[in-house]
């Protein structure tokens, strides 16, 4: 535990778990440090902080109704830091459920994918999608609570799809690289804007009324709009797999795939979305046992065996 002195500066990163109004110059916020400590830290009154976010905290111990608290001089939300990737996973990993990958690794192997774009237009679409939410994109989770339901889940989930759709392209050679890698990348980015923030979970209004389907597809028209490419196949195409890989309609899906890439994305995302859940799932238990019931799984249990690899 910290051992406060009044007047020494401290700085630190934390949770906000709890705001508490007051009607003094400054309001009282509990924040969880990550070290794990529980802090009281006061806020100026005119200083806007919200619930369940990460700050960065400059203080000061001050003397308060004969206790000793902390006075925030700056609180700095992390998303304006410009962290490192290493950093941000750090801080992720302190305070969240977090994807068990290596984010500097995922996201250099997801930009290195997108490079293998060779179509002028498909490649413009794509990176101007990237470049615009990409910061947000490695955060966000992929899904609330079926599969991916953690930190830099939609990031994770992209990323092991793109890896899967290296054997499909060796095995089936017809298929269309640029597709792929865009579709994969483009089929669930949306969801950023279905999401009300990282933690994911909440739909914002939007999200509920037109999902992340028809938001992506609006996304990648409105983007091929302002680039003047809104009339060609590579954008029609692009449109058709974000429309179609849900595949049935009650999924959310208006369209059924009809262009094999949007066929196989539908697939890899469908075997990503379980198997990783049930991987995960496997790991909780010992062999010979069973799972619990796996909600994407419909609400089956699986067999642990002895030839299950750790």
């Amino acid at each position: 535990m910290m051992n406060f002195e009044v007047g020494q500066r401290y700085v630190f990163y934390g949770k906000v778990e709890q705001i508490n109004t007051s009607t003094y110059d400054t309001y009282a916020v509990n924040v969880c440090s990550e070290a794990g400590e529980n802090l009281v830290v006061r806020i100026q009154n005119d200083e806007s902080i919200s619930l369940n976010k990460i700050y960065y905290f400059d203080t000061e111990a001050i003397e308060f109704k004969e206790k000793i608290h902390l006075l925030a001089h700056q609180v700095t939300i992390i998303g304006e830091m410009g962290l490192e990737d290493d950093d941000k996973e750090r801080l992720m990993r302190a305070f969240y459920r977090y994807a068990p990958i290596n984010l500097s690794k995922v996201r250099k192997g997801i930009e290195a994918k997108l490079a293998t774009i060779t179509s002028p237009v498909i490649k413009q679409v794509t990176e101007q999608i990237y470049n615009r939410l990409k910061d947000d994109f490695y955060l966000y989770p992929a899904a609330t609570k079926f599969h991916h339901a953690y930190i830099s889940g939609l990031a994770y989930h992209t990323y092991s799809m793109m890896q899967l759709s290296e054997g499909f392209q060796k095995v089936y050679p017809f298929l269309s690289n640029d597709l792929l890698i865009a579709g994969i990348f483009l089929h669930d980015v949306a969801k950023i804007q279905e999401f009300d923030s990282f933690e994911g979970s909440e739909y914002t209004i939007a999200g509920r009324l037109i999902g992340h389907i028809t938001m992506g597809t609006n996304l990648i028209h409105e983007t091929a709009v302002a680039l003047q490419v809104d009339k060609t196949e590579e954008v029609m195409l692009l449109e058709h797999i974000l429309i179609s890989h849900h595949y049935y309609g009650n999924y959310g899906s208006p369209k059924k795939p009809n262009v094999a890439e949007a066929l196989v994305i539908h697939f890899l995302d469908n075997i990503d979305s379980k198997v990783c859940v049930l991987g995960e799932e496997l790991n909780l238990i010992k062999v010979g046992d069973l799972t619990q019931s796996i909600g994407v799984l419909d609400r089956e249990r699986y067999y642990k065996h002895k030839l299950t690899r750790e």
